[in-house]
């Protein structure tokens, strides 16, 4: 009662692998994420404001291969959060699977988003077979995203020192793991 069927068909969380149709809302969040916190990215607001839907779609496609595919976090429909899932194809690498690039916007933080986005990029990479082990790398400086990865489990190995420059400032990067084959 008082809700309209369309409201009820759009669910009020979703994750899923996003394709073409999503890039003009990929683009449009990927450029914030830049804009707002260009710390966190190795990509810069400028290398990317300059590509065309067309090319956003192409990237964000699950690549054929399997070697790369982008979650998105949908809030009502709305595209809220994404994150890329990297398993390299070479047969000495295939063992292990890269989180790249994950981002949830500000307004919509702190409501979990971020937590179900992580756990079903997990899930996705231990779906893969031969699997192993999960990688990702964390400016040094994001306590809050620190502290999200090292609820799920990853464990810090390693800091690569000024991995960073963003308008002058130099920013560490951690670099953290997840062990599929050590009980976790």
């Amino acid at each position: 009662p008082g809700i309209s069927r369309h409201a009820m068909a759009v669910p009020p969380m979703e994750i899923r692998l996003l394709d073409r149709h999503d890039a003009p809302a990929y683009r449009a969040l990927r450029l914030q994420a830049l804009r707002d916190s260009p710390h966190a990215f190795s990509a810069s607001h400028e290398d990317e404001a300059g590509r065309s839907v067309d090319e956003v779609a192409a990237r964000i496609m699950p690549a054929a291969d399997g070697s790369v595919c982008v979650l998105g976090i949908f809030e009502s429909g709305v595209l809220a959060g994404f994150v890329a899932l990297i398993h390299p194809q070479r047969q000495k690498l295939r063992h292990g699977a890269e989180l790249a690039g994950m981002y949830v916007a500000p307004a919509v933080r702190r409501r979990g988003l971020g937590t179900a986005l992580l756990q079903a990029a997990i899930a996705r990479a231990r779906s893969i077979d031969g699997v192993r082990q999960l990688g990702l790398s964390v400016n040094a400086a994001n306590a809050g995203a620190r502290a999200l990865y090292r609820s799920a489990g990853f464990v810090a190995w390693g800091v690569r020192p000024q991995a960073l420059q963003v308008d002058g400032a130099l920013y560490d990067e951690e670099h953290l793991l997840l062990r599929f084959d050590a009980g976790s």
